[in-house]
């Protein structure tokens, strides 16, 4: 280890070394402070690449308006949980009423002309066949030479009459009962029309947000409330370009969000994003309470061991953000910047700063500082 990374006395003040009097020959040194001290260790540890992610909803839809109108009223508010089927908001629907009220209107009168209908068709019949028999007789007579073929013809013309007239009620019967189908559409219409003044929802999921407030005018397709379904989230995570070759669906990583886990991926999506070159992974979670779409979360991709410096955590001191550990040095505590790595087992990774053959005080007293004199228990 190079002494270029020993923190020097001048540029870390807070290590101790602090005065600006000048050192009185006569003043005596003070006495070596006993430590204890470890040596760092070189151990194998598995590769892995710890990548951030993001929890969102697998399901979010806007559940929109689908009458027209003013909208009377809305019963929930962000972050409101909501069940299957509850009403999120009213639209007033006074011209939906307006529309029942008509729709019926017209089917009561054209079942009220049903029987008039009907009527008009048992009575043109009866005069039908009462021609046809009239027609009979008078054929019969004119065989024999008893009637005029001038009568003959008008009896023949009435019995045309009377069956176009049968026709003719046929018809109006139709056109009666195709108005009493159509207008019976027409108040099924109306009536669904009505139920669409109460907005629902499709699943019981959260309110993330409220689109509308009381007043607003609704268009058909205009969005009030976004809702994410209940207990159906996933960890979203941007992994790159270089680690994509041996990740597929299916394979199994470690997922940490306030518990860890090993998931399967579920899902890797095609394409790569060109500026940060990176790929959207998706694995999904399991339901559980407290989830939230925006909520952070890791992916742990574990790989081939390696050599990593390790330390006890119990030797390393903190400054704000910079981390330093006392090296052993000619009797010396030398305060040395260090990164770190991951912690396991009471013992962390030290990223830069050490090579891995000093001695490192463990515990170190309070009123150590860099360049004290120290003295190693045995």
């Amino acid at each position: 280890m190079s002494f270029a990374n020993y923190v020097p006395l001048a540029a870390l003040a807070f290590l101790g070394a602090c005065g600006t009097r000048p050192e009185s020959p006569a003043i005596q040194q003070p006495p070596p402070i006993r430590v204890s001290a470890v040596s760092a260790e070189i151990r194998r540890l598995p590769s892995e690449r710890v990548i951030p992610g993001t929890v969102t909803a697998r399901t979010t839809t806007a559940v929109s308006a689908r009458l027209p109108g003013h909208i009377r009223e809305i019963r929930v508010r962000e972050g409101d949980s909501v069940q299957s089927g509850q009403v999120i908001a009213v639209i007033d629907s006074r011209d939906a009423e307006s529309a029942i009220r008509q729709a019926e209107a017209g089917r009561d009168e054209a079942r009220a002309a049903l029987p008039e209908a009907e009527a008009a068709i048992a009575s043109a019949t009866a005069q039908a066949e009462l021609a046809k028999a009239t027609f009979r007789r008078m054929e019969d007579l004119r065989n024999s030479k008893s009637i005029t073929e001038q009568e003959f013809d008008e009896v023949q013309a009435r019995l045309r009459l009377a069956e176009s007239q049968v026709r003719m009620a046929q018809a109006r019967l139709r056109q009666t009962r195709e108005r009493m189908r159509q207008s019976e559409e027409a108040v099924s219409r109306a009536q669904l029309q009505q139920t669409y003044a109460t907005v629902t929802a499709p699943y019981a999921g959260l309110v993330i947000e409220r689109k509308a407030e009381p007043g607003t005018f609704a268009s058909p397709g205009m969005p009030v409330v976004l809702l994410e379904k209940a207990g159906d989230y996933r960890l979203e995570v941007p992994v790159e370009e270089s680690l994509l070759r041996g990740l597929k669906p299916g394979r199994l990583v470690t997922v940490e969000l306030d518990t860890t886990a090993q998931l399967p991926i579920s899902e890797i999506l095609p394409s790569i994003n060109p500026q940060s070159r990176t790929a959207t992974i998706r694995i999904n979670l399991p339901a559980r309470p407290g989830l939230r779409t925006g909520m952070s979360g890791r992916m742990r991709l574990s790989g081939e061991e390696r050599d990593a410096i390790t330390v006890p955590a119990n030797a390393i001191r903190a400054n704000g953000q910079l981390h330093f550990v006392f090296v052993v040095a000619n009797d010396r505590a030398r305060a040395t910047l260090i990164s770190l790595g991951d912690a396991r087992e009471g013992r962390v990774e030290i990223l830069s700063g050490l090579d891995g053959k000093e001695r490192i005080v463990v515990l170190p007293p309070p009123a150590l500082t860099d360049g004290a004199p120290i003295e190693t228990a045995q």
